[in-house]
């Protein structure tokens, strides 16, 4: 069942305060409102699995979050969603996190889902990563460490842009094994488009979005493209700025030597994968990374053939410190 436009009215009133005290915070994902947002997404709930879902104050905004603790977690996996998307529909990862044996923290990033912000927009990448920090600091409280953390596209980004920035930060908690799907460094087709971006920049502040032929799953592009009602519809050139700068800091950072997994599908429509992955070799050169032939963008959300052997990597990647 499809949530209404009355219902997320209702659902972004409704969000309380989440404190990351057990005892405070699963009351909510048991009302009758929250429990129709679950199944209209596909979330994981019942009495029997601890979830907490509210709202946290950061960096200005309003963060709707999410975190489910299963009895005997034995980490906690951190995930981050791409740009126009939200924790609803990575369903898949969510359910993939818990039968691992995971906890999983998940936020609609600002501008994003419902989160507040202006719609798909933001006026830096750092934003996200200020953010990550905070909820990872404020979720220590009480989610089982270490943290891992998946991120897919501009998620991965923010997972990149938190390691640059506060990986020699004490107070900021580390990220043991990540993930990367289709990370963003460039979309597709930037390096051609870009002088019209700069020359329509100073007239306009959006474009329309484009059709969603992200998965080999067309249900799920079809509800993407019409059925979801918490899509942004247009490309934000606020963001597309963001976006540009975060380019430029990639370029500018030292290589990150760290040991992390990044996975691409040789199909993907969205980034522009193949100058990434170059980026990627120099600036992340203990990067594992897997291809997968044929994949489209949203890997967390393709079809059996591809998304099968997504998650066969993954789990390899994140046993291995388990095995050692």
């Amino acid at each position: 069942m499809l949530l209404s436009q009355a219902d997320i009215q209702n659902l972004l009133q409704q969000l309380p305060l989440l404190t990351f005290d057990a005892d405070r915070d699963l009351a909510f994902a048991r009302q009758p409102l929250a429990r129709r947002y679950l199944a209209a997404y596909q979330l994981p709930a019942g009495d029997e699995l601890p979830h907490g879902f509210g709202k946290l104050d950061v960096a200005g905004e309003r963060i709707a979050t999410h975190y489910w603790l299963p009895r005997g977690a034995k980490a906690t996996l951190v995930i981050l969603h791409g740009y126009y998307d939200h924790v609803g529909i990575f369903h898949k990862a969510i359910r993939f996190a818990l039968d691992q044996g995971y906890g999983v923290l998940a936020f609609d990033l600002p501008g994003h889902g419902l989160s507040s912000g202006e719609q798909a927009a933001i006026d830096s990448f750092h934003t996200y990563g200020d953010i990550l920090r905070e909820l990872l600091i404020r979720a220590s409280a009480l989610l089982p460490q270490p943290f891992h953390a998946l991120g897919q596209s501009t998620g991965g980004a923010v997972i990149l842009n938190y390691l640059w920035r506060f990986g020699a930060d004490e107070l900021a908690p580390k990220l043991d094994k990540v993930a990367l799907f289709a990370p963003l460094i460039l979309p597709r087709g930037w390096h051609q488009g870009r002088f019209l971006f700069y020359l329509l920049k100073p007239f306009i502040r959006r474009f329309p979005r484009g059709g969603a032929s992200s998965s080999h799953d067309s249900e799920f592009n079809r509800f993407v493209e019409n059925g979801d009602p918490l899509q942004s519809r247009h490309l934000s050139l606020k963001w597309l700025s963001a976006m540009a700068a975060w380019h430029q800091f990639v370029l500018s950072s030292p290589p990150l030597q760290k040991t992390l997994l990044v996975v691409q599908g040789t199909g993907d429509r969205t980034v522009d994968w193949r100058y990434n992955l170059g980026v990627m070799a120099e600036k992340l050169p203990r990067a594992q990374v897997e291809l997968i032939e044929g994949a489209g963008h949203q890997l967390v959300n393709e079809t059996p053939e591809y998304l099968e052997p997504l998650l066969a990597i993954t789990r390899r990647f994140l046993g291995e410190d388990e095995e050692g």
